[in-house]
């Protein structure tokens, strides 16, 4: 065995040879990798609801999507302790391998039903719960195997920072979760030529199964658990398993996390980051389409791929260009430069939709809190996670203060008889829709011929093997829907030609025409941003990094387990309320996220000083109990 690891004492990092940091990169960045595909798998969902429409309704979406975090949460206590046994390597090929049969069974029941006319929304609804409770499970095996695996690679001290670029990882996988997998939607859909997305939603399915799949088989050979297996020294990483050379046993290690005080309130702050988290990436995206009416293409949605790749080559290259000479600096210099590049090799993401918004918010937050968290607070993570609850709660009352809608204006068209500034005064027979959401249902609502046997459903106004409701007296489309227009002070009657007047299961017609808003969506764009900046950050330093220090590489699964099953039992709290509250007025949306802003900041103050103490290693006077009647904040102490 090389010695390429010198062990130093517990509080500062060891002095690492060039072959083993370049071992432990080819450990850590084909982990970090699968990791991001798991991602691309998890969020996924949400594409796939915008895809299909009325048969995902937001109730749909919230049930589907609140019974496959649920399942997460309640998997963690079976998985971390589990992972904890069996080791990361084997927990990860678990992850990978399982999701990736998930996603493939996702993907081929989308296909099966649509391509039959077999679809309808209480089956897919029932059948996608399950499948998607599956994927779940499996899924909760990838966060505990990579803090299993890295909490043996990595010293306390340089936890925080790699934590920032682990969290550049991650947020890849957001942008190929939201922004990758709409670009392969669009992509499948100008292939197949449909009137809607449905039959290509199976491709956001297939998409990371094959990457899941083939990130298991190279990981098998890659990724080992510890530096010993690799040919290298394991070294004293200066974490609460510190100076514990003994096996513990299992059930004595769980009890060990579970009573931990310091595990337990960051648990508690991780479930309001859970609920924070998911009610912005989840809601914010579904909000844009249904209630701003914003295209597919707009910067807040999806993007174009060609917006992305006008920028994205100059842009990186220039930041690669100030990376490399950064490198050859040092000190204050080499750090700034560093930080210009990063920012500049940025900037194209801002072109990539929600996706590439998340992930440029997800690469500023958790490098930043990683970074202070070691450089400012001397390795105490809670104090950077306390003043990002801080802005957290003001973006969410001023976000509460800046929802918009929509009026029946027309702001942009793809329609030939609609014009800018036409006001809809009438389409379909429904008279003086009040707002963007009223003319785009009323103009669905016409019934279409349905194919395969399917009939019209006139409570979803799609076509169905199922319908929910019908009428068989309604006539269906002769080609042409009636409108009435204002342009320019005169009163217009058109005749607007129907896009899709013939319709399979599951297709529904939709408006190619893009509305006026009552205020600038790229105010609440913004705001949703910084929102993600500090939630992000929160969450890695928490759930990424203070899992590794006070479970320590004995219990690190473990915690993780606890606490990331804390942030998902949070994120089902929010799935299913905000799919309930949603559907009857989206204004309860940020005033939902308000109180889980104040407890986070609370809960933080109670452990603000919190940092692990290694096994024989006598606690700092501010780690002892508080006398009665003193203060109760919670410091220091470990597993």
């Amino acid at each position: 065995m090389s010695s390429t690891a010198i062990p130093s004492g517990a509080g500062e990092a060891p002095v690492h040879s060039s072959a083993f940091r370049t071992r432990r990169f080819l450990n850590w960045f084909p982990l970090g990798l699968t990791y991001a595909f798991l991602y691309m798998g998890r969020y996924n969902l949400t594409v796939s609801k915008s895809a299909l429409g009325s048969l995902m309704t937001k109730e749909d979406f919230g049930i589907i999507f609140g019974a496959g975090t649920l399942i997460y949460a309640f998997a963690f206590l079976l998985n971390g302790p589990l992972t904890d046994r069996i080791g990361g390597k084997r927990a990860m090929l678990i992850a990978a391998t399982g999701a990736g049969l998930s996603n493939l069974a996702m993907g081929l029941y989308i296909q099966s039903v649509v391509a039959a006319g077999s679809v309808n929304n209480v089956t897919l609804r029932l059948w996608f719960s399950i499948l998607y409770a599956a994927n779940m499970y499996f899924q909760s095996f990838g966060a505990v195997s990579i803090v299993k695996v890295n909490a043996s690679w990595f010293h306390v001290r340089e936890r925080g920072s790699f934590s920032g670029i682990f969290g550049t990882m991650i947020a890849s996988g957001i942008f190929m979760a939201f922004t990758v997998n709409a670009w392969l939607l669009a992509f499948a859909k100008a292939q197949i030529g449909g009137s809607s997305d449905a039959l290509a939603t199976k491709w956001v399915f297939f998409a990371p199964s094959a990457l899941l799949l083939g990130m298991a088989a190279l990981e098998l050979f890659l990724l080992k658990d510890r530096p010993g297996q690799a040919g290298h020294q394991d070294f004293d990483t200066g974490d609460a398993s510190s100076g514990e050379t003994e096996d513990v046993p299992l059930r004595k290690l769980m009890a060990r996390i579970i009573t931990h005080p310091i595990i337990f309130t960051i648990a508690l702050i991780e479930l309001c980051t859970g609920v924070i988290r998911q009610g912005v990436m989840q809601w914010y995206p579904i909000y844009a389409e249904s209630a701003l009416a914003l295209p597919g293409s707009h910067a807040l949605r999806n993007g174009t791929l060609s917006a992305f790749w006008q920028t994205a080559g100059p842009f990186l290259a220039a930041g690669a260009v100030l990376f490399f000479v950064g490198r050859r600096l040092s000190g204050r210099a080499r750090t700034a430069l560093v930080s210009v590049a990063a920012l500049v090799a940025l900037a194209p993401f801002l072109r990539g939709g929600w996706g590439g918004l998340l992930f440029v918010a997800g690469v500023i937050g958790s490098n930043v809190a990683g970074f202070l968290s070691d450089a400012v607070f001397g390795s105490r993570r809670v104090p950077v996670a306390g003043f990002l609850y801080g802005l957290l709660g003001v973006c969410a009352v001023v976000m509460a203060l800046t929802l918009g809608t929509t009026r029946p204006v027309v702001a942009q068209s793809s329609v030939a008889e609609l014009q800018p500034g036409d006001r809809l005064v009438e389409i379909a027979g429904v008279k003086a829709p009040r707002d963007w959401v009223a003319v785009s249902e009323a103009f669905a609502a016409v019934p279409a011929t349905c194919q395969g046997g399917a009939k019209w459903d006139t409570k979803l106004h799609l076509c169905s093997s199922d319908p929910q409701a019908t009428d068989p007296s309604l006539s269906p489309s002769t080609g042409m829907i009636p409108a009435v227009i204002e342009r320019a002070g005169q009163r217009v009657e058109l005749q607007i030609k129907d896009p899709a007047p013939t319709m399979r299961a599951g297709d529904r017609r939709t408006l190619k025409a893009t509305p006026e808003a009552t205020r600038n969506p790229y105010l609440l764009g913004a705001l949703v941003f910084i929102v993600s900046v500090c939630v992000i950050g929160t969450h890695g330093v928490l759930s990424g990094t203070a899992t590794m220090d006070f479970g320590g590489r004995k219990g690190a699964a473990t915690a993780v387990g606890m606490i990331d099953g804390f942030v998902y039992l949070g994120t089902a709290i929010q799935a299913v309320s905000l799919g309930y509250l949603t559907t009857r007025d989206w204004a309860y949306w940020p005033w939902f996220l308000v109180p889980f802003c104040a407890l986070g900041l609370v809960l933080c103050t109670r452990i603000w000083d919190a940092k692990p103490q290694p096994k024989g290693q006598a606690a700092p006077a501010s780690a002892l109990p508080a006398p009665a009647g003193g203060a109760t904040r919670q410091t220091s102490t470990g597993t």
